[in-house]
């Protein structure tokens, strides 16, 4: 795990080990980990799918690591992509960075900031 992933999760990391099959919804304030297979919903801060790690659905997290695969909506700030990453599905990001070999079918959505488009214009008078 990097150092910087360490520093942001402050609580203990939510690990989903190979042997492990979960139907449902998974929630974390922290750093959730899968090595297993997670068939629903998927909610965390830092989320890193292993190399043998799946998930079938929606995820939703600041941060993703992906190096196993992934089938569904995603939506996070950061998104990591590793050569041997499978992403299928929609995909809103901020950041994006994909290595050589991932294999990706989807959409894109750049998530730009809210409150910069919110604002509204103000108008200036010529004197």
């Amino acid at each position: 795990m990097s150092k910087k992933i360490e520093k942001i999760s402050k609580s203990n990391p939510t690990i989903i080990s190979s042997d492990l099959s979960i139907e449902g919804e998974v929630k974390s304030q922290g750093l959730i980990e899968i090595e297993g297979s997670i068939k629903g919903t998927v909610k965390g801060r830092i989320i890193i799918i292993r190399e043998k790690g799946s998930v079938v659905g929606d995820v939703t997290c600041d941060q993703l690591q992906l190096k196993g695969s992934l089938e569904g909506e995603l939506s996070a700030k950061s998104i990591s992509i590793s050569s041997n990453g499978k992403l299928t599905g929609n995909i809103e990001y901020e950041t994006l960075s994909v290595e050589d070999g991932a294999l990706i079918d989807g959409q894109f959505k750049k998530i730009t900031d809210k409150s910069a488009q919110e604002q509204p214009l103000k108008l200036v008078k010529e004197k």
